[in-house]
C-alpha cells in the first residue's frame, strides 16, 4: 500500500505561507543558524513573523483570494445551515408583538434589533460577506424551515404577522418586518477570513487559511503587494505569476461544480407530433 504523506491538515498555516513569501524575496538568512537556512520563527532579516508588515501582506491576500473565489462561487466558501432561534418578537412604543408598519427588524453583526433594543446574542456571523437565502419557522414547534422571499425592492409597507416573510440585505444588515411571536432563522451565506484583529498574538503555526492548495496562490498575491513597495521593476512579472496561480484555482473550483451534466427530459409524443410537419406540402 502505498504511504500517505502529511498530517490530517491540509490547508496552509500561516507559517508555510510566510517561509515560501521569505524564499520568494531571497530572504531566508536566520540570525541564529546562518544564511540559506532560514525558516520558522528565527527566519528573516526584511520580513521575520515580528514584522508587522508581513502579517498585512498576509491579510491582504487572503482577503483578495477570498474574494477571487467567491467571484466563481467556489462552494468552500459558503456557511450553511447557521440557525438563530428564538429571535423575539417585534418590539415598538405599541407594544412588543404588537403589529407597526413604522418598525423593521434585522440581524447585523452586533446582534439583533427587535425595532428598540439591540440583542448581542443572536449575531449575523462575523465571517458574512453576502446573504445567500433565509429559512424561518415558528420558535419552539420543530416543523420543517419555511423559505422566505427576498425583497429586492424594499420590504413591503404591511402589517406583521405570524411569520417575518421577506428579507433584504441593507447596510450591512438583514432587515425583515417582524414577526409578532418568536422565530427560529435559518441562514445560509457566503463567507470572507476574518482579518487579523490582533498581529501580536497570531500563532502562525495553528493559524490556517480554509481554502485546499491555495499557498502558491496567497504567496503570488503578497508578491505582488511587496513589488509595488519594494521592487517595482519586477511588479509585471508579480501579476503574470498571481495570475496564472489564480487562474488553476478558479479553473478547479469552476470544474468541481461543472461535474455534474445537466440533461433537458426527453420530448414526448404530444410534443413530436407537433413538430412532425410536412414540408413536401409546401
Amino acid at each position: 500500500m502505498q504511504a500517505i504523506v502529511g498530517g490530517n491538515i491540509r490547508y496552509p498555516n500561516l507559517q508555510g505561507l510566510a517561509d515560501l513569501f521569505r524564499v520568494k524575496i531571497n530572504d531566508t538568512f536566520s540570525r541564529t543558524s546562518g544564511s540559506g537556512t532560514g525558516t520558522g520563527d528565527g527566519a528573516g532579516l526584511i520580513m521575520p513573523n515580528s514584522n508587522p508588515d508581513l502579517i498585512t501582506f498576509l491579510d491582504s491576500a487572503i482577503q483578495e483570494i477570498f474574494s477571487d473565489l467567491r467571484n466563481v462561487g467556489d462552494p468552500e466558501l459558503i456557511l450553511d445551515n447557521y440557525i438563530l432561534e428564538a429571535l423575539p418578537p417585534l418590539n415598538s412604543v405599541l407594544g412588543v408583538g404588537v403589529p407597526n408598519q413604522a418598525v423593521q427588524v434585522s440581524i447585523g453583526y452586533m446582534g439583533y434589533f427587535d425595532g428598540v433594543s439591540w440583542h448581542p446574542e443572536w449575531p449575523l456571523p462575523i465571517s458574512t460577506a453576502r446573504v445567500l437565502a433565509l429559512w424561518e419557522r415558528q420558535t419552539g414547534v420543530q416543523a420543517n424551515f419555511v423559505p422566505m422571499t427576498p425583497a429586492p425592492f424594499g420590504l413591503p409597507g404591511a402589517q406583521q404577522g405570524q411569520r417575518q416573510k421577506y428579507w433584504e440585505m441593507r447596510q450591512g444588515q438583514i432587515w425583515m418586518p417582524g414577526a409578532i411571536q418568536e422565530t427560529d432563522i435559518r441562514i445560509r451565506a457566503r463567507i470572507t477570513y476574518p482579518e487579523f484583529l490582533d498581529p501580536e498574538n497570531i500563532n502562525y503555526l495553528t493559524t490556517y487559511v480554509p481554502i485546499l492548495d491555495s499557498k502558491n496562490a496567497i504567496v503570488a498575491k503578497m508578491l505582488v503587494n511587496y513589488a509595488m513597495r519594494f521592487a517595482p521593476q519586477n511588479y509585471a512579472m508579480a501579476i503574470q505569476e498571481e495570475t496564472r496561480q489564480m487562474d488553476k484555482l478558479k479553473l478547479e473550483a469552476v470544474r468541481q461544480m461543472q461535474i455534474n451534466e445537466n440533461q433537458r427530459e426527453a420530448f414526448g409524443d404530444e410534443a413530436v407530433a407537433d413538430f412532425a410537419v410536412n414540408w413536401t406540402q409546401f
